[in-house]
């Protein structure tokens, strides 16, 4: 049996402040340890709206997901009709106590909106001044730089990982499908380890009209399964949130399907004791249902 890595993306000031307690106390029942990737500047998750101009497939994600509901009406209107708040920098002492019981925390970005929805027109210096912030914020909350990055939204491009280069770190986690690689694009080759999120999370099953938890657990569980290395896609504000319930019972599931749970980074640990074995891929970017626009990801090619 193989181990499982839960990879909780924390993406909202409510997501943050609810959503991530709950978290803390369904994986202490279970027994888990996690990694929480932490967006630490503004909650702009209202911007979301303005997708509708250049991706019209988001207005099925937000009727489909009931996005209200699911977020919390004050999520919906942050940044735009309501002003945004802080995310993790608001909240250090949960920051804090993820590390405390046992999980890692990384890196997930400064302004989420912002990257999810205009990384592919950022230079290379506006790039930087977005880890530039959220790396200082990270550091005044953990005293530390971070290890590890996760892209919001798998957003990435060839100037993106020309940045992460830059910043020694361990791993990033910014891709979605395939397995653990290094990546090249551009013709250039980049030595910062990738460890993708496998298959769908919750919001994207919803989106197609996958509704019955059945049919959920089914199909998260399949891509888990077939995966070497596999690492479930969880939200803050979804499985913390209103889909807490559901979350518990899947966790049941998961003890039983898997052997444990560990961290990205001990996945990146262990793989990076012997590099060779690790694969070079070709970055590109890739449409998946219920998600609007497209994601990075590799080809299972070797270049």
């Amino acid at each position: 049996m193989k181990k499982l890595c839960l990879k909780i993306d924390v993406d909202t000031h409510d997501g943050m402040r609810d959503g991530v307690p709950a978290l803390l106390e369904d994986l202490e029942y279970f027994k888990a340890k996690a990694t929480f990737c932490l967006s630490f500047g503004p909650d702009n998750a209202g911007r979301a709206i303005f997708r509708l101009f250049t991706h019209p497939s988001f207005l099925k994600k937000m009727l489909y997901t009931g996005a209200p509901r699911l977020y919390g009406l004050r999520t919906v209107l942050s940044g735009t009709l309501l002003p945004a708040r802080p995310i993790a920098t608001a909240f250090p002492e949960i920051c804090r106590q993820v590390v405390s019981q046992g999980h890692e925390a990384i890196f997930h970005a400064w302004d989420h909106r912002k990257w999810q929805d205009h990384l592919g027109n950022m230079d290379r210096q506006e790039i930087r001044q977005e880890f530039k912030k959220g790396f200082s914020a990270f550091e005044s909350v953990f005293s530390r730089r971070p290890l590890a990055v996760a892209a919001p939204g798998w957003q990435a491009t060839p100037e993106s990982l020309s940045v992460e280069e830059e910043l020694d770190l361990l791993y990033a986690s910014d891709l979605r499908g395939t397995f653990p690689c290094f990546l090249k694009a551009d013709d250039r080759s980049f030595s910062t380890l990738q460890i993708p999120t496998t298959g769908p999370c919750i919001e994207e099953l919803l989106t197609v009209g996958i509704r019955d938890e059945e049919d959920i657990s089914s199909h998260l569980l399949m891509a888990l399964q077939e995966a070497d290395h596999p690492v479930l896609a969880v939200h803050a504000e979804v499985e913390g949130g209103l889909f807490r319930p559901f979350f518990r019972r899947f966790m049941a599931k998961l003890t039983r399907e898997f052997d444990g749970f560990l961290t990205l980074e001990e996945i990146a640990s262990k793989l990076l004791e012997d590099p060779g074995k690790i694969p070079v891929l070709k970055f590109h970017e890739k449409a998946l249902p219920g998600r609007a626009g497209k994601v990075a990801s590799a080809t299972t090619e070797k270049r």
